[in-house]
């Protein structure tokens, strides 16, 4: 695979993410975020199945799809007691987490890769802020606490990805989507999973584009392209979160907005524009 092919497999993987925001803030006005949440790893783990191969249950398998599983869960609850502006400005801290792991697992810092989380950083900050510092007031320390564990569970994630992807097959793509389904079954013993058409429909559409596909392109991209430059990639989801928002939601498009997908989208180019 080529760099600019595996670009590319992440650039989409951030439109598949970005796209699922608008959708789960409809759905969850219209069914239980935890019926969402086990239809959508349920219905992902189910799909799997075929195409995970005979030597899907290898540890370090299982202990990817836990980790995916759990930051998942710890996000929704954490987000059940701290805002979203709250909740995602601490996401945000994913690079610079990956970029520290990757350091200290041996993984040589690179001048224009930290250049590039920076502009990433800070666009992503002045996006989620629209440098209203009002929006700071870290209300919830329980709440920002579980959102901040999520997100450094999805740097071990895949800072581990990466090593394993190297060398890895098509097949461990999908035995870690199987097992990070399976770990959300354990939530239908905790309460009554409601189904109804449209609960199955929308948990289908997420499951389908917004976890195996998109999960599939991100780790299949990161064969090629190292962990914290994934994760500069990857956090276009936030402008795509946005101009879907705007689209299907009637969400307006403010300066800071702009700003701060330039300072992104600049990230990206340079990251784009390395030597392979």
């Amino acid at each position: 695979m080529s760099k600019k092919r595996a670009i590319f497999f992440l650039v989409t993987s951030a439109f598949l993410w970005g796209v699922s925001f608008p959708i789960v803030k409809v759905a969850v006005s219209r069914i239980s975020p935890f019926d969402l949440f086990f239809l959508r790893f349920a219905f992902a783990a189910l799909f799997m199945i075929p195409f995970i191969g005979k030597n899907f249950a290898k540890g370090h398998l299982i202990l990817l799809g836990f980790l995916n599983s759990s930051a998942f869960l710890m996000e929704f609850f954490g987000q059940k007691y701290t805002s979203a502006t709250e909740a995602a400005l601490i996401t945000v801290t994913i690079l610079p987490l990956v970029a520290l792991i990757s350091i200290f697992i041996g993984e040589k810092a690179n001048f224009k890769t930290s250049i590039a989380v920076f502009l990433t950083v800070t666009g992503a900050f002045i996006i989620i802020t629209r440098l209203d510092f009002t929006n700071l007031r870290f209300s919830s320390i329980k709440g920002n606490l579980l959102v901040f564990l999520a997100t450094f569970l999805w740097a071990v994630f895949t800072v581990i990805s990466r090593k394993i992807q190297r060398d890895g097959s098509e097949q461990t793509t999908w035995a870690i989507l199987f097992w990070t389904g399976m770990f959300a079954l354990p939530v239908a013993g905790f309460r009554h999973i409601e189904l109804t058409f449209y609960s199955v429909t929308v948990s289908l559409i997420l499951a389908v584009f917004c976890t195996i596909v998109a999960f599939h392109l991100f780790l299949e991209a990161m064969r090629k392209i190292d962990a914290t430059t994934s994760e500069v990639i990857i956090t276009l989801q936030l402008p795509f979160a946005i101009i879907t928002s705007m689209i299907f939601l009637n969400e307006k498009l403010s300066l800071s907005m702009i700003i701060g997908g330039v300072l992104i989208t600049s990230a990206i180019f340079m990251v784009a524009g390395e030597e392979e």
